[in-house]
């Protein structure tokens, strides 16, 4: 009986994987292919553009262009090594040699690959999407609205809200200044926490800028964020002339000590920091800074050195500070943006080390500028509508 009995056991369990597996590769089998994010652009200059998008399952993507209102087109594709990019979902395409400030069309084709063997290769399904348009950056351009928020912290509704708030379509640069995340745990939260709002809003056709936060570092995936906003110098640091507009967008990295415990020995910030520090110096020397009428700075940290309390977590803006901020000091910056308090601030030139004004947003507000003849109106609305800012500079 008791043999019978085990008998029985090991055949329900044997036959429970087995419907489990069958009902796994069915469902698998049955996925419908599709683009399931995006796309949404990045690094869009002069004369380049990078497309990023998802499918839902693995497949061969390329990108056709053409100029607005031509038949003629040409495929992109992402090459490497002699290898055309396939069998992926996340897709990322750079298309260079454009022509500045020109009005261009493209679309994504892509083709599902069921079955990917040394020597045989299965098509499934295949994708054309809707023709989407954007525009190189013109390097002859006068101002500009840019639009600026931080910590919204997986809110995409609020996102959207504040976005509302500063008339996002006529705005032409979006900055997203860190912590619009809580942390790099899966693959979906990007996108369910502003990149797919983004998309249905304007990134179709207008890129938006990530600045990382603090809470981008942290996370099992954390070290796949770079691949979701790629930049041709393989930094997550950058700067961007748009125009006659200098924007310098820097990486803070984390608010504590390399060496506390939560981090378990895995961050090097500080290095980092002085790494970053030397590439501000060259920027700041090179002709397209230099010619920039207006220079504005994003910096998740704001470097005020009398936020500095003495904290483990004031230690991410005190060696940010005083690192970066002789540089700045004397690079005629215009204007810095900054989050991570949580808590709407705004400080003069002079009033904690720095000599250029700086605005902290909150965790409830966003800022839009309007830049032109020579003066940058500044305007901080929070989630409510209330006005917490409207200055020109």
């Amino acid at each position: 009986m008791r043999n019978t009995l085990l008998h029985l056991k090991r055949f329900t369990l044997a036959f429970i994987l087995i419907i489990g597996l069958t009902f796994s590769l069915s469902a698998k089998q049955t996925e419908a292919f599709k683009i399931s994010h995006g796309p949404y652009l990045q690094e869009v200059t002069t004369d380049g553009v990078s497309f990023i998008f998802t499918t839902s399952l693995p497949a061969f993507s390329c990108i056709e262009l053409r100029k607005q209102g031509e038949t003629q087109s040409k495929m992109y594709r992402h090459t490497e090594y002699g290898l055309h990019d396939a069998y992926n979902t996340f897709h990322s395409i750079r298309s260079q040699g454009l022509e500045p400030g020109t009005a261009y069309e493209y679309r994504i084709l892509t083709k599902e690959i069921r079955e990917f063997n040394p020597y045989k290769i299965v098509y499934g399904d295949s994708i054309t999407s809707q023709w989407y348009s954007f525009q190189t950056t013109d390097p002859k351009g006068k101002g500009g609205s840019l639009f600026i928020v931080s910590d919204t912290h997986n809110d995409a509704k609020k996102l959207e809200t504040l976005l509302n708030l500063c008339d996002y379509k006529t705005c032409d640069v979006f900055l997203y200044a860190g912590d619009l995340m809580n942390y790099m745990e899966n693959d979906e939260t990007p996108f369910e926490s502003f990149i797919d709002t983004s998309v249905r809003l304007f990134a179709t056709s207008i890129p938006f800028e990530m600045v990382r936060g603090n809470h981008e570092t942290r996370g099992k995936l954390a070290r796949t964020y770079p691949k979701l906003f790629p930049k041709t110098t393989d930094k997550i640091y950058s700067s961007r002339l748009v125009g006659d507009i200098m924007i310098v967008m820097l990486d803070c990295g984390e608010d504590k000590p390399d060496t506390a415990p939560v981090y378990a020995g895995l961050n090097d910030f500080d290095n980092y920091r002085t790494e970053q520090t030397e590439w501000l110096k060259e920027l700041v020397k090179t002709k397209d800074f230099k010619k920039a009428k207006y220079r504005i700075v994003i910096s998740h940290f704001p470097m005020i050195t009398s936020l500095d309390k003495g904290q483990d977590t004031d230690h991410g803006i005190s060696d940010l500070a005083a690192k970066m901020l002789p540089v700045l000091n004397k690079a005629n910056i215009d204007l810095m943006i900054s989050g991570h308090t949580h808590r709407y601030d705004f400080f003069e030139a002079g009033s904690g080390g720095n000599h250029f004004p700086v605005i902290v947003g909150s965790n409830q507000s966003a800022t839009r500028l309007d830049i032109q003849d020579g003066k940058i109106k500044a305007k901080v609305v929070d989630k409510d509508g209330k006005i917490l800012l409207d200055m020109q500079f």
